[in-house]
């Protein structure tokens, strides 16, 4: 080594680790690597002057680099999670008002049925979306138990009727223990109404009678 880079300052390296150390602050470790690398390469020139600096900042930076990123990705998913909770408690809390505010139109099973005959457009417009109770028979369920129907009480030849599809494992289980021409209440949604086919509605309760 002669006397000039002897007496010569790696100021590179210096920067590096001083940088690397205060770390903590997320930014300026990355800035104390880069620093630290350049100051790697200038010791070379230096007679290794600084080499040691140098090396401490790269180590010091990358440490600090990883543990940064690492509280970082903690960090996002923490947030993710929270909102993520937020979301389904929000959801949870608007499905429960939502099931505390429905009103059921009560409806006669024959009314229905003769606006249906008479227009089937006129009873779609008037019923689909629409929340009812309605009461009868039991006309069929499904051996899969994926829908009931239920017909009129007093008509002993309807066979039309409404179609009720089964949505909820609970409702599956109060339909185990029902009959054929068993007298029930149904609560529920009306899905759509056919010329032919009738009406078709969500279940969401059934009361046997």
């Amino acid at each position: 080594m002669n006397k000039e880079n002897y007496n010569a300052k790696n100021d590179l390296a210096t920067a590096g680790m001083v940088c690397s150390i205060i770390g903590f602050l997320g930014v300026t470790a990355i800035y104390g690597l880069i620093l630290s690398i350049f100051g790697l390469k200038e010791s070379k020139k230096l007679g290794g002057k600084g080499k040691a600096e140098s090396v401490v900042g790269i180590i010091i930076g990358i440490v600090f680099i990883v543990i940064f990123a690492f509280a970082l990705s903690n960090s996002d998913e923490d947030l993710f999670n929270s909102n993520g909770n937020t979301n389904k408690n929000s959801n949870s809390s608007s499905t429960q008002i939502e099931e505390k505010t429905i009103e059921y139109m009560n409806v006669d099973l024959d009314d229905i049925e003769v606006e249906r005959e008479n227009n089937a457009a006129a009873a779609k417009a008037k019923y689909k979306g629409k929340y009812i109770a309605v009461k009868g028979r039991i006309g069929s369920i499904d051996s899969d138990l994926q829908y009931i129907s239920i017909l009129s009480i007093n008509d002993e030849w309807d066979f039309i009727g409404i179609h009720c599809t089964i949505k909820k494992s609970s409702t599956r289980e109060v339909v185990k223990t029902l009959s054929k021409n068993q007298t029930i209440t149904v609560k529920g949604k009306i899905t759509d109404v056919g010329e032919v086919l009738g009406y078709y509605l969500d279940i969401d309760e059934i009361i046997p009678q």
